[in-house]
């Protein structure tokens, strides 16, 4: 009779737990859709889409990007971030955070804070074409960086040698 009283106490005590789990996991899947995590993931996948396309040869077919963002998934990319906060944050957290976000004050603020986002990844790819630009002008003599150049930007390196 002991044992059939603690299995029934664990068996109750792990449904509570998968009922946790899930109510952890809405709120989540709540919140990223409030806090501009959405907004992000859209905005990043078009500046990955533009860096890209800048750096690809311009005759490929449009249909080209249409799958490439498909595969970006940002979709997934969402999955991942809810599964962090519902392994990060205590249901309470998550409610409180979603509190905020769905209160006039909470929207304002995912609203600016996508926006900084934008600003902060397109800075950070624009800062990272630079340094790698710098970088790769310092290595302009060695062979394999001076290809890797010439594959690049074939006009500027011929530019460069032209004394233009």
């Amino acid at each position: 009779m002991k044992k059939l009283i603690i299995l029934g106490i664990m068996l109750s005590s792990s449904l509570a737990f998968a009922d946790d789990a899930k109510q952890k996991e809405a709120l989540a899947q709540q919140l990223v859709a409030v806090d501009g995590t959405e907004q992000g993931l859209q905005s990043t996948d078009k500046m990955i889409l533009e860096q890209i396309r800048m750096r690809l040869p311009k005759d490929l077919p449009e249909s080209f990007y249409t799958d490439l963002n498909k595969n970006l998934n940002s979709e997934q990319r969402k999955q991942f971030i809810v599964q962090r906060y519902v392994d990060s944050f205590s249901q309470k957290e998550l409610q409180a955070a979603l509190n905020f976000y769905q209160s006039a004050e909470g929207k304002v603020w995912a609203k600016k804070a996508s926006d900084v986002g934008t600003e902060v990844a397109h800075f950070t790819t624009q800062h990272a074409r630079h340094a790698l630009n710098t970088t790769m002008q310092q290595y302009s003599e060695n062979p394999k960086v001076k290809q890797l150049m010439q594959r690049m930007n074939p006009q500027a390196v011929n530019d460069k040698v032209e004394g233009k």
